[in-house]
């Protein structure tokens, strides 16, 4: 009874690890790509000029009558439709001032929307040229669920799945070893050295 009680959750423990780790085999390999990349960025970009490289896209006029809203935030996202460029987004500076400045993230570039009142026209400039660099970057830091769109949404939960899962296979992996007894004494020696690696680090890292 007590060997059928292990095996039960040997066979739990082996499925978590193997069934997850193999669904989300595409974001994995983002974060572990693009974080080998931001770690070596010398290696795939050419050093960052003095400034932003903002290409022109457009110049366009923005009417605007008595429901245009007053609020920044509503503003901005107005624009962005206004442009069919609805979705993340910040506004930087001023909101209240003149220009608005709103920066339209995407997962392979950036765009940047100068709002200028008076008169109202809306200039509207691409960071560029897009690369596979940019992409594995922007996509390495979408996160949250407070932007609108489906998209957006669920990539917010897979973040939260890959996170949890994180955690499963590491809870996972050690019961696994810990049930190898052959593996016990050198698996320890890895576990304790990863440990004190980590904490020395860290705290060299604080001071």
């Amino acid at each position: 009874m007590h060997k059928n009680r292990w095996a039960a959750w040997d066979r739990l423990m082996r499925a978590l690890h193997l069934y997850t780790g193999l669904f989300l085999v595409p974001w994995m390999m983002v974060y572990a790509v693009s974080a080998f990349m931001l770690n070596h960025s010398t290696w795939f970009v050419d050093p960052p000029p003095t400034g932003p490289k903002w290409d022109p896209v457009r110049e366009v006029e923005f009417p605007i009558d008595d429901k245009f809203p007053q609020e920044p935030d509503q503003q901005a996202r107005a624009i962005l439709k206004h442009l069919d460029l609805a979705g993340a987004y910040r506004i930087t500076g001023n909101t209240a001032g003149s220009p608005m400045v709103i920066y339209r993230s995407c997962a392979n570039g950036l765009y940047q929307i100068v709002w200028n009142r008076q008169p109202s026209r809306l200039v509207v400039q691409r960071y560029g040229p897009p690369s596979f660099y940019m992409l594995v970057n922007n996509l390495h830091y979408q996160h949250g669920y407070d932007l609108d769109g489906v998209a957006y949404r669920t990539w917010a939960i897979i973040v939260d799945v890959v996170t949890i899962s994180t955690v499963v296979w590491i809870i996972s992996g050690i019961y696994l070893w810990a049930r190898r007894p052959r593996k016990r004494r050198l698996g320890g020696v890895c576990l304790a050295a990863g440990l004190l690696l980590f904490v020395g680090l860290v705290v060299a890292l604080c001071e």
